[in-house]
């Protein structure tokens, strides 16, 4: 027993205790067998139960069967409903009352040990939930036979006090013995008794600690805690140049800088003091009050040391601009392949997340200074979520997919949102820290080279990021709370209390607040600067404004000249770090104010999902809006895409709701691969940049919604054993190349003919002609092609070329039918793929037609290799069958 307490001595003496006291409980050493009373403080915690009541307690145990230390068991307490087994008596003043017997009230075995109950509460349907300040569960030890001591009161002090403050000090003993209770060294009161009692003034400056001590004669047990007279806050500014967040100045020296007005005082805790309460710890204050920072000597170069910010006594936060962090939570399930050689939280010594710092870091050697981003007008970009891109959802591995995306021919890849975020599988859409590769996609230097092989072929990087808002776990958001009203508070530098517009999720940004500013400026420049990034997706830009819509949907996207001012200075900013870096808006608001940003030079998403997808499943629609110029806009800034990752995939509509006529049917999995190929001549011909979702190329269809909207999605890489999915695959290489080679493809001078199911578009350039004609109906369908003019036209798909006399001699298209006419010959793509049994060869490359151009004679080359019997049906370009 005597080892044992002297351990706790240890131990407390290397934690910080912070929190004020969330639960009293009777008697004051629980056994098993005892009739336990249990106050809650509602005011206490994470304070979600203030002013709530009734409040319900839900209750379990830690046993010696327990999995894990914090593992529950025999549960109390049916959630999300008025049980009367667990409700609390309101005592009044956010206080609320439970008794039970412990052992019988949780139905626990004799034979099983009750090492600790666990606890958080709840309000009546647990849409409020209490919990310790940092978001834990609330544990209380039940003691076995023996000695032990306590300090009952002060119950609910904070470890902060001024000079001449009192408290009342009152120790208890399991049993009889004799009591002493010390004041650092020095002997403050003794007894002989189960109880001790002491009122305390506060009449020396630094580090103090108050002690108990109890002997029975056989065992002596102890308990303490420290109270902290703060110095005075040094007013002097930090040495010019110094930014927020880590400036590391040599190889064992470094700056750590915090934006915190309106703060009283903070502190510094780490692996480099023990985390514990120093005053050679104590963060200087700027003379405008606003910034605290702190020189941090003799650190041991290229170790890592984490570390947190401990603000005004109560408050343990994380580094808001850090480049690494460390989660309690959710890193023991980033697997070592994953994260090799992950530091160890410092368990047991501090709580929530910390920050990592290291001095002489090995800096990554960069290969793509030649690189040269695609010119925007170019840009074919392909949006993945690592996670349901690459099972091992990891950097290293996604490099290793480059060959397939350098294949297909797309020149941009689009990741949905790397910084960490809470949790670990996530979209990505709930940011905690910008600064942060999240550790479930690797470190740092993989996410680097990532970036830098990329960039080896020819292939820019785009980092979709969140800053219309953040979450809970953003430091920023915990420094300036409203704890009765579960918001940013009103003096956040940062954050609105309310969100100014519909839509938003988690804590919105004030992008006119100076400090919100200077944050995206910082996080912007970081990416570009440190990891070669070549622009940014802003998610929910149309969010980036102070005019309060409320819940208006109409209201909000209507023009807004301060929301148009925010996002240019923020282009400009990214501009003047790098001046070809892409700014891509996910915005939808009216096209008069899409038009002042696209002319001044950023690129906006083109949400053309459900015209393309009409399209596809054998319906009428109107592709015309793909067009940036059908927007009335100067240049082709418009990216268009038919999938993202917030929209249903087309190819699942096309089997579910796809329309049919006689034996065709869009239902048909070949089928409605097929029209995939249709829909994608007519939309990555129309000039301006395109974006497509991951493995639409392979026609990926499984729902959006299946199981649900944001969870892990089925990698189908084996989709390319499929013939008709590899033909799909192909041919979205051939025209994403078609696209990427030609210059035609660039040109201003096109029209669109797309308001009905014969579909036309048309190109014209010096370089070359383009007429693209197809049949979105499930019925044959006529059209006229109005060449440009007459003379030898040619299918860039098939190959095949025909003679034009009559420029708009209507040509006849079965159902799903399209061709892409050139009148250049280009070299014809390679669409071959394997022929299965029972596969109709007409849907397949194998038949050969030569000579080509032909006048009067033509020649067919069938691969049949099962000598399968088939029949033979030659058409015309006019869809006149000629032989059969």
């Amino acid at each position: 027993m005597i080892n044992k307490i002297f351990a706790l001595i240890i131990f407390l003496s290397a934690c910080i205790n912070i929190n004020a006291q969330i639960l009293d409980i009777r008697p004051v050493f629980p056994h098993d067998y005892d009739t336990v009373t249990i106050i809650y403080h509602a005011n206490e915690g994470n304070v979600a139960l203030s002013g709530i009541t009734p409040v319900y307690a839900h209750t379990g145990v830690i046993t010696n069967l327990s999995t894990t230390p914090s593992s529950w068991k025999y549960v109390q307490g049916n959630w999300g409903t008025a049980d009367p087994n667990v409700l609390m008596q309101d005592l009044g003043n956010n206080r609320h009352k439970i008794s039970y017997p412990v052992r019988s009230f949780y139905g626990v075995p004799s034979s099983e040990t009750i090492l600790k109950m666990a606890f958080v509460f709840r309000n009546a349907d647990g849409s409020v939930v209490g919990r310790e300040a940092d978001g834990s569960d609330i544990f209380t030890d039940i003691y076995p036979s023996g000695l032990f001591a306590k300090i009952v009161n002060p119950s609910s002090y904070s470890n902060f006090s001024q000079l001449g403050d009192t408290f009342h000090i009152y120790g208890a003993a399991s049993m009889m013995a004799n009591m002493k209770l010390y004041h650092n060294a020095n002997l403050l009161a003794q007894i002989t008794s189960d109880s001790i009692s002491y009122d305390f003034i506060i009449s020396q400056t630094g580090k103090n600690w108050i002690w108990l001590e109890v002997v029975n004669g056989i065992d002596t047990a102890r308990d303490s805690f420290f109270y902290m007279v703060n110095p005075t806050v040094q007013s002097i500014d930090p040495p010019p140049g110094t930014k927020n967040g880590i400036n590391y100045l040599n190889d064992s020296t470094l700056i750590l800088s915090l934006y915190a007005p309106n703060k009283q005082y903070i502190y510094v805790l780490g692996d480099f003091n023990n985390w514990s309460i120093d005053t050679a710890y104590y963060m200087k204050r700027s003379v405008d009050g606003s910034t605290w920072w702190l020189q941090i000597k003799e650190l041991i170069p290229q170790t890592e040391y984490a570390y947190q910010y401990l603000v005004d006594g109560t408050l343990k936060i994380a580094d808001p601009l850090s480049e690494k962090i460390l989660d309690p939570w959710n890193d023991q399930y980033i697997h070592a392949s994953t994260y090799p050689n992950l530091i160890p939280y410092p368990s047991g010594k501090t709580t929530g997340i910390v920050s990592v710092l290291q001095t002489a870091q090995t800096s990554y050697t960069w290969h793509d200074a030649a690189f040269q981003k695609p010119a925007s007008t170019d840009l074919v970009i392909y949006e993945l979520l690592i996670r349901d891109f690459v099972a091992k959802h990891d950097f290293a591995t996604l490099i290793d997919t480059l060959d397939y995306l350098n294949d297909l021919g797309i020149n941009a890849i689009e990741l949905m949102p790397v910084n960490e975020f809470e949790g670990n599988e996530s979209w990505g859409y709930n940011p905690s820290f910008y600064l942060a590769p999240d550790k479930y996609y690797g470190p740092a230097g993989s996410m680097k080279a990532f970036v830098d092989s990329a960039h080896a072929k020819g292939i820019a990087v785009i980092m979709d990021i969140a800053l219309n808002h953040s979450c809970g776990q953003n430091p920023m958001v915990q420094l300036y709370w409203d704890a009765a009203n579960s918001r940013p508070a009103a003096n956040s530098p940062w954050f609105n209390a309310v969100a100014t517009h519909p839509y938003n999720v988690c804590y919105d940004f004030n992008h006119e607040s100076q400090a919100t500013r200077d944050f995206v400026d910082r996080v912007t420049t970081h990416w570009i600067s440190n990891y070669h990034i070549d622009g940014y997706r802003f998610d929910l830009s149309k969010g980036f404004t102070q005019t309060n819509s409320g819940n208006d949907v109409n209201a909000w996207g209507q023009y807004d000249a301060s929301r148009i001012a925010n996002l240019e200075r923020i282009a400009d900013v990214i501009w003047a770090t790098d001046s070809s870096a892409y700014v891509i808006l996910e915005h939808f608001s009216a096209n008069s104010e899409e038009t002042v940003l696209a002319n001044y030079g950023m690129l906006l998403w083109g949400k053309m999902t459900n015209d393309y997808n009409e399209a596809t499943m054998g319906y009428n629609s109107n592709l015309w809006w793909a067009s940036y110029k059908s927007r009335g806009w100067q240049n082709p800034q418009l990216v268009t895409f038919m999938e993202s990752h917030d929209e249903e995939r087309l190819m699942y509509k096309n089997l579910q709701f796809g329309n049919s006529s006689g034996s065709y049917n869009v239902k048909n999995q070949n089928i409605a691969l097929d029209r995939m190929g249709l829909a994608a001549a007519f939309f990555f011909t129309i000039p301006g940049p395109k974006m497509i979702w991951q493995f639409g190329e392979q026609g990926y269809d499984v729902s959006i919604d299946n199981p649900c909207r944001v969870c892990n999605k089925p990698i189908k890489w084996y989709y390319l054993n499929d013939p008709n999915r590899l033909k799909l695959y192909k041919t979205w290489k051939a025209l994403i190349h078609l696209k990427t080679d030609y210059p035609a493809f660039k040109s201003h001078d096109f029209s669109l003919l797309t308001n009905g199911f014969a579909k036309r578009i048309q190109i014209n350039d010096p370089s070359m002609n383009v007429t693209i004609i197809g049949n979105f109906d499930v019925s044959t369908q006529t059209i006229d092609p109005n060449f440009q003019h007459s003379g030898w036209w040619f299918d860039y798909l098939s190959g095949d070329s025909m003679m034009v006399n009559n420029v708009n001699q209507n040509i006849s298209l079965i159902p799903g039918k399209y061709f892409v006419f050139t009148d250049k010959k280009l070299p014809k793509p390679d669409l071959t793929v394997p022929v299965g049994i029972n596969q109709n060869i007409a849907n397949t490359d194998d038949v050969k037609v030569f000579p080509q151009p032909a006048s009067n004679q033509v020649f067919f080359a069938i691969d049949n290799p099962d000598q399968q019997n088939m029949e033979l049906i030659i058409y015309d370009f006019s869809g006149k069958i000629i032989r059969k």
